[in-house]
């Protein structure tokens, strides 16, 4: 019995045609020809100038952190469901990592607990848009704007995502993006910011590049590298860049397949949800999704835990999701208790993920979610 995989990373067929132009140009270390085709395409795709292309959405997010930082405000807030990329680029600065609830059915960011948690050092909002959906963004925006204070986007699930057809991850201050392999097109590793401000993204230029101002250099406007920042090695090579290049490329392509996919996981388990059994998000006429995950909110974590465990039997890989930061090893370290965000305790425990990649069969789904109510209809 072959196994029906959680993941399979989407492939082109034109990847390896640009690589090879890599080789033609013989410039391998980053920041050259396909780079700038990538940023400029990521630019065109999103509607908005301003766009960096990097390694991971984790750089992304530690060039977010430099630029933010200061001696003032030194506090941001986090969702504590999330990965750990999220707190660990302001955490390294020793900024103040203060986690929120999120809400039970959303999985995202609580906006009246973020209320009780802004004071004079809050620097930033970090809100995360999980699983191909987006948070409360409007309203964090507007909160942010009251409060003087940053919105930074963590947009590594959420590529291609639209809420009242702007593209999410540039909507606040600043946006993070991630094509890990994982996520609907990827390079192996990599990812993208957008940064708002035309100051800070001069910043950044300098902080991918090791914090220098070598794209200065580069570009005639000065005649010898200098240090200007506190910076990092950000960027891919340009290789990276080439294979992104095809996927972004057939983004749609990707998309369309995952869309198919998701209808019939809502189709096929919307008897269940119409019970109570379960809970899935389905459409929001707001929201444009990339449909980058199918995921089950269940009504007690036996349930979550069986099943998991009789998909398992049945060769079906799927994902139980996060521990939640704040009642994690370092979060506890960090002064955090699991009793502190009870909400976002419970939930988290009662989460599966479904396998959805563009390699999986409109059958493999018809499969899983049989199993699925069948379990349901012989369980007691």
């Amino acid at each position: 019995m072959n196994k029906i995989k959680f993941n399979s990373p989407f492939l082109t067929g034109k990847e390896l045609n640009y690589i090879k132009d890599v080789f033609t140009e013989n410039q391998f270390y980053g920041v050259g020809k396909y780079t700038k085709k990538c940023e400029k395409l990521i630019s065109n795709q999103l509607g908005k100038k301003n766009i960096l292309l990097t390694d991971s959405c984790t750089s992304s997010l530690e060039i977010a952190a430099l630029l933010i930082k200061d001696k003032i405000k030194d506090e941001v807030i986090v969702p504590s469901y999330g990965f750990s990329s999220t707190a660990n680029a302001f955490a390294k600065l020793n900024m103040k990592v203060v986690f929120a609830e999120i809400e039970k059915y959303s999985l995202m960011l609580d906006i009246d607990d973020v209320k009780k948690k802004i004071n004079k050092k809050t620097k930033a909002i970090v809100v995360i848009h999980y699983g191909g959906m987006a948070a409360r963004i409007g309203q964090l925006k507007n909160l942010c704007k009251q409060n003087q204070i940053m919105l930074i986007e963590d947009n590594a699930q959420g590529y291609g995502c639209k809420f009242d057809n702007n593209s999410l991850g540039t909507i606040g201050d600043m946006g993070c993006f991630s094509f890990h392999e994982t996520k609907n097109i990827h390079s192996g590793l990599g990812g993208a910011i957008y940064i708002k401000s035309g100051k800070d993204f001069s910043r950044a230029k300098s902080i991918r590049e090791r914090g220098t101002n070598r794209h200065k250099v580069i570009d005639g406007s000065v005649n010898k590298y200098s240090w200007t920042e506190i910076g990092g090695s950000f960027y891919p090579t340009e290789m990276q860049a080439a294979f992104l290049y095809a996927q972004l490329k057939n983004n749609n392509a990707s998309v369309k397949i995952r869309k198919k996919l998701h209808k019939i996981y809502c189709s096929r388990l919307s008897k269940l949800k119409n019970q109570g059994k379960i809970f899935f998000t389905d459409n929001n006429k707001k929201i444009l999704s990339n449909y980058h995950a199918f995921i089950l909110i269940f009504k007690r974590k036996k349930f979550c835990d069986d099943i998991k465990k009789y998909l398992e039997k049945n060769n079906i890989d799927a994902f139980t999701g996060y521990t939640p930061l704040h009642s994690s090893k370092v979060g506890k370290k960090l002064g955090n208790k699991s009793s502190d965000l009870p909400v976002t305790e419970n939930v988290a425990k009662k989460i599966l993920r479904l396998p959805l990649h563009t390699n999986l069969k409109e059958q493999d789904v018809e499969k899983i979610c049989r199993l699925i109510n069948f379990y349901f209809k012989t369980s007691k």
